[in-house]
């Protein structure tokens, strides 16, 4: 019998470490860039929620260089918690109501709603570009590049999307690489998180060389279903249930809208059949990019630029891994919309803030490292305060909005192949749209904002403090709508604010 920790343990711990020593004051070797200005790195992970996954401990290298080293936001929100509306206000600062992305396809969704809008002659990228950043992205961009494959946004030096679905599958995937199209395969080496570490590290190496300020952007896609993980973690990710939060398959839905009640049944059976192989891939497909945010930090630090670059990691939206009987994100509850939320870098303050940080705050807080005054039109608010340690006038409340079709919870995908597997296909649904509001306090909910007349919406109101979980809906009685008539209705006012606000009224 073993009485101490294995060599492989020893070893972690001091890899782990020696990362982390990196990090210490004096160790940079190389100057800042000519001007000053720091650079920027934005780490992206897909679908990672906060509520069912140990984000810190499925990444002990991220929390040890990032959380541990800088800021983690306990409340960071996704207001709009599907993938495309998500990235289009990380990119632009903006609400979905003001980019006209509030899905991942149709008339209000996906990158062609996006690129007509006029959405791309502002984004951190032509911001930081025309202001003389060096510039460059790897991995996924927006929903629905596929159909445009060829295109590279203003704004970006160096250019990896992923312009097909296999993205997903981390394998057989093709990339556009500055307008040359290169196909991966399924060697280890063409793992989707790999090649894009392996980018980023490539990146850094040349941008440092210049006297450039830089702004990467990592975006694997990882841990998004069906991402698997690396081959060398596959021997070390064994079976894991998903968490059984006291709302995971909801036993009484019938509080809820009549559209989760309609699809209720298939929906649990689904969580049944995948949930838990979905949430063991995760665990283990996060392995890998906890690597990548390793490699990242350890070439600032062997390049002598970490001392003047501040870093960012995040999620685009939450996940539900069975709440509610769900198995996706998009919904206004908070396995959806809370994301992981880290920053750190120069004059950052070390600890944890309960402000509440949303996906729109990250541009105008770039914009504000980079020295860019803030367009009017951009909706966030810089965490420059919070990352003090000041939350002085900070917001109380916000706005969360989803534009999705599925008037009856049926609509969209039917069902799903998984890319590049002979897996069967398994159900998916859409979900009809809905605006909300989140406070300190409550949670209040329109339904089928875009399908039906205001007298045959839907309503949902949760007390936060007392019904965490959002088990109970408060007002789905008549009886219940009367107790709390003032409540909904200032909450209501409120969100009439602002879903109709711009820039700074938001």
């Amino acid at each position: 019998m073993s009485h101490g920790p294995s060599r492989g343990r020893v070893l972690s711990a001091a890899i782990l470490l020696l990362s982390a020593l990196v990090w210490l004051p004096g160790t940079s070797t190389a100057d800042t860039p000519e001007d000053g200005r720091p650079n920027i790195v934005m780490i992206l992970a897909d679908d990672l929620d906060t509520t069912s996954t140990p984000v810190w401990q499925a990444m002990p290298r991220t929390a040890a260089l990032i959380r541990d080293r800088g800021m983690e936001f306990t409340d960071g929100f996704a207001p709009m918690p599907i993938c495309c509306a998500a990235r289009a206000s990380i990119l632009t600062g903006e609400y979905g109501h003001n980019t006209g992305v509030l899905t991942n396809a149709g008339e209000v969704g996906g990158f062609e709603t996006f690129r007509d809008n006029g959405n791309e002659s502002h984004t951190i990228a032509t911001h930081l570009h025309d202001a003389g950043y060096r510039t460059g992205m790897a991995g996924k961009y927006l929903n629905g590049l596929e159909h445009d494959p060829g295109h590279i946004p203003p704004g970006w030096d160096d250019w990896n999307a992923g312009v097909d679905n296999f993205l997903y599958a981390g394998y057989n995937y093709t990339l556009n690489e500055n307008g040359t199209f290169v196909k991966y395969g399924v060697a280890p080496k063409d793992y989707q998180t790999d090649v894009i570490r392996d980018k980023s590290v490539r990146f850094i190496t040349d941008a440092a060389a210049s006297a450039r300020p830089f702004f990467w952007y990592a975006a694997s896609t990882a841990p998004h279903f069906p991402i698997p993980p690396a081959p060398r973690h596959l021997a070390e990710t064994v079976p894991t249930a998903a968490p059984r939060s006291p709302n995971y398959q909801e036993a009484d839905v019938s509080d809820k809208p009549e559209w989760l009640i309609d699809t209720a049944g298939v929906r649990a059976a689904t969580i049944a059949a995948t949930n838990d192989v979905d949430y063991t891939n995760r665990l283990g497909s996060l392995k890998a990019l906890d690597e990548m945010v390793a490699a990242i930090v350890d070439t600032l630090a062997a390049t002598g630029t970490l001392d003047n670059t501040y870093l960012i990691f995040t999620s685009d939206n939450g996940y539900s891994l069975g709440a509610h009987r769900l198995t996706q994100k998009m919904a206004p509850y908070e396995e959806s919309v809370r994301v992981p939320l880290a920053v750190a870098g120069p004059g950052i303050r070390r600890g944890t803030t309960d402000a509440f940080a949303l996906s729109i705050d990250l541009a105008p807080t770039i914009l504000g490292w980079a020295g860019i005054a803030l367009p009017a039109r951009i909706d966030g608010r810089s965490l420059a305060g919070p990352l003090a340690g000041d939350t002085t006038g900070w917001r109380t409340d916000f706005t969360a909005e989803y534009g999705g079709a599925g008037a009856s919870g049926r609509d969209g995908i039917a069902q799903e192949q998984i890319p590049g597997t002979d897996t069967p296909a398994i159900y998916a649904f859409d979900m009809p749209s809905w605006v909300g509001i989140r406070t300190e306090r409550y949670l209040y909910v329109r339904w089928y904002e875009r399908e039906r007349p205001l007298a045959e919406r839907e309503y949902e109101l949760y007390d936060l403090a007392a019904d965490p979980y959002q088990l109970t809906n408060l007002i789905k009685t008549a009886d219940g709508r009367a107790a709390h008539a003032d409540t909904v209705d200032a909450l209501d006012r409120r969100l009439r604010e602002l879903t109709a606000c711009t820039g700074s009224s938001c």
